[in-house]
């Protein structure tokens, strides 16, 4: 019995929920020009309420300083908050994991450094149409590497502001 109401649960809130799933690409311009990309799949586990899988990496480098390799991975929770017809609103909580290598300039050393911290963004959504989204967004990653040797956290690149596309499936 409780596996028939588990189930009817979860169907109702799927057709209730416009999509059951999204997919998403976005770029971002790094503190330190730097070129970012995130890719993320998202589920919508009851209504508005989803959980989201999270990969960013940057593909630019600022030569001038170091060699960066940061590699981010998400697991997040998410809320859509529908404010009028085409636009709404989606915070996100949840725990990122950031891998990092960096190897200084005129130096053959090399660093590497891994941290997983308490993650939160916001983003702006505008449906354009049933399928297709645009979006703007923030996500609060703040510098998660200590100073490593001579490098100093502060100077490394940390891309937050984000903006790219969404698909409804």
């Amino acid at each position: 019995m409780k596996k028939i109401v588990t189930s009817l649960i979860l169907v109702g809130s799927l057709a209730m929920a416009g999509s059951f799933a999204q997919v998403g690409a976005g770029y971002s311009r790094g503190d330190n020009d730097t070129d970012n990309g995130t890719a993320f799949v998202g589920l919508n586990v009851l209504g508005n309420i989803g959980l989201r899988l999270e990969y960013s990496k940057n593909f630019s480098e600022h030569p001038e300083f170091s060699k960066e390799d940061i590699s981010r991975y998400g697991l997040f929770a998410t809320y859509t908050l529908p404010l009028v017809s085409s636009l709404s609103v989606t915070p996100k909580i949840g725990l990122t994991k950031t891998d990092g290598d960096f190897t200084v300039v005129d130096t053959v050393k090399s660093v590497t450094d891994s941290s997983t911290n308490f993650t939160y963004g916001l983003e702006v959504n505008y449906s354009y149409n049933e399928m297709i989204s645009l979006f703007v967004g923030y996500t609060d990653y703040g510098n998660k590497f200590d100073n490593i040797g001579s490098v100093k956290a502060s100077k490394l690149d940390s891309a937050n502001y984000l903006f790219g596309i969404k698909l409804e499936i």
